[in-house]
């Protein structure tokens, strides 16, 4: 299906300039808002909480949480509908822990104070504040460390099982045991104590219980990221699109010749900075999943441009007659056709993934997609091709 009935003349390469200007400001403004304002990173990246919850009640809507988390005083967090079943959720809590710097100490000396017959020899909340995690001179039974505990303000949460394999923490003849909401082992002449608590999970549940709609909710799981886990995940995102614009630049050196591939990368870059920008500025939240979809719209912006710079070598094989610069606007505009089409039907599948994804965890990946492609479709034409016409120019320049 052809969308023009005659191959288009439009003077893409004319205007070629304008564009490079619009772009340079568009990329400028983009990597301004990016180090000033800087993005907004989900817990994927910062730390925080998720808590995956099950109701009762099938209509409760993202709203009605929220309203609680604001009535606990969150203020990062997000509410999202988890799998096929519309009551459960997954609400994410951005850095929140239930211990709070300055408790840490009154909490470690009324251990040091509640604890005379053994000596404390390490005392260390979890990131989340969910355990807490005591290394003593000797065993003085699970009973007394949690009375300490009790005495101490703690509040103590659900009873824990033996689960799976303690790491390399425990002597080898030494078993683990649990009762009530401590597990206990021995470990280099030291009785190890890991006190379950009462985290931020359990706190956000109680409190949806509460509500009257939110009668009978379950905790189905909770887990907390550490912001040095964030760090890497961030840093490991980052080399990902690194490497992946390298492999790109290599691949296009090869396969078309080493004019093509600088236009190439520097029409992803520029894809892949304006759609951070935009990200940033309308304070969209940047996850894991809005990484995928940077490394998706990689793909998609560089099929484009594959597809223009195929015709570009088909064309220089008929003549060498006719400029460049002539020649790169005739097969630009003899693949326009190809390019409206491809894109304008991907993007009608994901503004559809957007609008039925709205309150899920595709919400992300399909905005960051839309936007993607609609600036890919552009830079394939008025980034990536110029370049290679501008590079072609200096090269001859040069020789001559």
């Amino acid at each position: 299906m052809q969308l023009f009935k005659k191959t288009p003349k439009y003077d893409f390469m004319g205007m070629s300039r304008f564009f490079a200007s619009a772009s340079a400001v568009a990329v400028l403004a983009s990597l301004i808002a990016i180090f000033t304002i800087q993005p907004k990173f989900g817990i994927d990246f910062v730390g925080g909480s998720e808590i995956q919850v099950k109701f009762k009640d099938a209509s409760v809507t993202p709203a009605e949480i929220r309203s609680v988390l604001a009535k606990m005083g969150f203020s990062g967090y997000d509410v999202v509908s988890f799998g096929n079943d519309k009551s459960e959720y997954l609400i994410q809590l951005k850095e929140v822990s239930t211990i709070a710097e300055g408790a840490r100490k009154k909490y470690k000396d009324a251990f040091k104070t509640g604890i005379s017959d053994a000596k404390l020899y390490k005392f260390e909340f979890s990131p989340g504040g969910d355990k807490l995690s005591l290394s003593l001179s000797r065993d003085i039974g699970i009973d007394a460390v949690e009375e300490v505990a009790r005495k101490a303000g703690l509040d103590l949460g659900e009873s824990v099982t033996e689960q799976g394999e303690v790491d390399e923490e425990r002597d080898e003849d030494s078993s683990r045991r649990c009762e009530s909401a401590t597990c206990t082992w021995a470990f280099k002449n030291a009785q190890i104590y890991e006190i379950s608590l009462a985290g931020v999970a359990e706190q956000v549940v109680e409190e949806l219980r509460k509500e009257t709609w939110g009668k009978g909710a379950v905790k189905l799981r909770s887990e907390w990221v550490g912001a040095k886990v964030g760090s890497q995940l961030r840093n490991a995102g980052i080399a990902s699109l690194g490497y992946a614009l390298l492999f790109i630049m290599v691949y296009i050196a090869f396969r078309f010749d080493f004019r093509f591939a600088p236009g190439a990368v520097i029409a992803l870059i520029h894809d892949i900075i304006i759609t951070l920008g935009i990200f940033t500025v309308f304070r969209v939240e940047v996850t894991l999943t809005t990484v995928a979809a940077l490394l998706t719209i990689v793909g998609y912006s560089l099929n484009d441009t594959i597809v223009v710079f195929d015709r570009i070598r088909e064309n220089l094989q008929i003549t060498r007659e006719v400029k460049l610069a002539s020649l790169v606007n005739t097969s630009v505009n003899e693949t326009l056709s190809r390019t409206i089409m491809t894109s304008a039907t991907t993007i009608m599948a994901t503004v559809v993934l957007l609008t039925l994804g709205w309150k899920t965890s595709l919400r992300d990946f399909s905005l960051a997609l839309t936007i993607g492609i609609i600036i890919g479709t552009y830079s394939s034409i008025y980034i990536a091709s110029p370049v290679v016409v501008w590079l072609d120019r200096f090269s001859s320049e040069k020789k001559a």
